[in-house]
């Protein structure tokens, strides 16, 4: 029982096993069809899609074709296109190239539409028309051109016979007047002598007349000198009368920024402003009389950013009740817009107080602060109006040993101050340019030693513990430190 069992299963693999190959061998032929028919399908499509291909390229080439002849409007990008034609069709290629340089003939006036071979044959034989009637003009010209040579030749020779004819008749006017030019000759050396003699008394007249005008030269040149000293009378009257302001103010604040430390001015590079400069900022209530005003702050020129506007920082703040504000102005003794400033000495100028002078100090002192020295007119006898101040020293002691040195030094100075008078220079004492450049750096002027002061040493703080101070006040009065505006000079940073 066994037995037959195990030759029904072997059976049945058998049977299996052969329907399983059976199998695989349908498939294979099944796939060996489809995949004939496929390639055989893509050849049909791709000789469909080859064919299409020719056929639209035919249709171009048969538009392009009647655009050439005319029968169809042409674009501009298309005819620029067939200058470098390559479409593959080298037959087609060299048709449009030709076509390309063939168009080239009509000019810049025909538009697209007239540029086809369809128009070519009506252009050239306008232009032939065109060629034919500027040669028969030219023709016309040109034997009109011919009988008007005739005509000028013929008027030449006439113009020769009449100038031969006259050249005659100029010959025997010159014979005549040959003749008159000796009888005019012989009448002039009558004249001369005639004129030699007149000539003698006019001398005599002219030499009596010489001594009328030498005797009235004398009495204006008189006259012209007593003008000359009622001018000058008038002139010293008049420097008298004028009015004593010794400066004026060269600008104005026009912005307060960034809390207060940072202003503009309305100074630029059209004035020749420069970074650096110092100003002093006066109130702008306080410029009547500026040599009296209160400098209440001190800026510096950090950044020019127009013709007329320039950025500057506040180097000493103003007291807290006195602020910078919109419209104050600004001065500085050493800056002047385009031009330099020029500043003459007269006489001795002791700055540090000990007796002695200072001068050649004091040049070196002005020509770092950017001014410029200038004579004082003591050679010429007259000052540069261009000076912007004369500063004189100290009168000379007249009690001292050398009384006649001094008495020449105070005539000096009078002098000095009169020619700066007349000028219109303003005339300062020395501490007053002293109070200027310390403004730019008080070191400059700081003296030791015998001319020491005590003003410019301040006390210290005394040894110790340190006091105790608020600390709740508000910001504002915690910012008022030693960069404060404390006195009326322009404070260097």
């Amino acid at each position: 029982m066994a037995a037959r069992d195990d030759s029904v299963i072997r059976g049945s693999l058998i049977t299996c096993l052969i329907l399983l190959v059976l199998s695989f061998a349908l498939n294979f032929i099944l796939w060996r069809w489809g995949n004939t028919q496929a390639q055989q399908e893509q050849l049909k499509q791709d000789s469909l899609t080859n064919a299409q291909n020719e056929v639209r390229t035919l249709s171009e080439q048969n538009d392009d074709f009647k655009a050439m002849l005319g029968a169809r409007l042409m674009s501009e990008d298309k005819y620029e296109s067939f200058a470098n034609s390559s479409s593959g069709d080298a037959e087609f290629d060299q048709i449009a190239t030709q076509f390309y340089q063939d168009m080239k003939i009509f000019g810049q006036a025909e538009g697209m539409q007239d540029r086809h071979y369809g128009k070519l044959p009506e252009y050239l034989m306008d232009a032939v028309r065109s060629r034919n009637t500027q040669y028969g003009q030219a023709r016309d010209e040109s034997a009109r051109i011919r009988v008007q040579a005739e005509s000028d030749v013929e008027t030449a020779r006439a113009a020769q016979q009449k100038a031969e004819t006259e050249r005659e008749n100029l010959a025997k006017e010159l014979d005549d007047e040959r003749t008159q030019f000796g009888t005019y000759r012989d009448d002039m050396l009558v004249k001369m002598e005639s004129a030699k003699d007149s000539k003698t008394k006019s001398e005599r007249l002219m030499q009596e007349l010489q001594r009328k005008a030498g005797t009235e030269r004398a009495q204006l040149a008189q006259k012209a000198q007593l003008l000359k000293n009622t001018i000058d009378t008038q002139k010293l009257e008049l420097n008298k009368l004028r009015n004593d302001r010794i400066e004026s103010v060269q600008g104005e604040i026009r912005y307060v920024l960034r809390g207060g430390n940072i202003v503009s001015i309305n100074l630029g590079s059209a004035d020749a402003l420069r970074p650096g400069v110092t100003f002093g900022v006066i109130d702008r209530d306080d410029t009547t009389r500026l040599q009296d005003a209160d400098i209440k702050a001190s800026i510096q020129v950090t950044r020019i950013s127009g013709p007329h506007l320039a950025e500057a920082r506040v180097v000493a703040t103003p007291e807290i009740g006195n602020p910078i504000i919109e419209g104050d102005a600004v001065f500085s003794p050493f800056w002047a817009p385009g031009r330099t400033v020029k500043i003459a000495l007269a006489g001795d100028i002791d700055i540090d107080g000990d007796g002695r002078p200072d001068n050649s100090a004091l040049e070196g002192m002005i020509k770092a602060a950017g001014a410029e020295l200038a004579p004082n007119g003591s050679e010429t006898g007259q000052i540069d109006p261009a000076v912007r101040f004369l500063v004189i020293g100290e009168s000379p002691d007249l009690d001292s040993a050398n009384e006649d040195q001094a008495a020449a030094q105070l005539a000096e100075l009078g002098a000095a101050k009169q020619r700066a008078t007349e000028a219109g220079v303003t005339v300062i004492p020395a501490w007053k340019l002293q109070s200027y450049l310390r403004t730019l750096d008080d070191s400059l002027t700081t003296p030791l030693g015998s001319a020491v002061r005590g003003d410019d040493f301040p006390p210290t703080s005394p040894p110790g513990p340190a006091r105790r101070r608020p600390v709740d006040l508000p910001e504002m009065f915690k910012n008022q430190r030693d960069n404060v505006q404390r006195n009326n000079e322009i404070v260097r940073p």
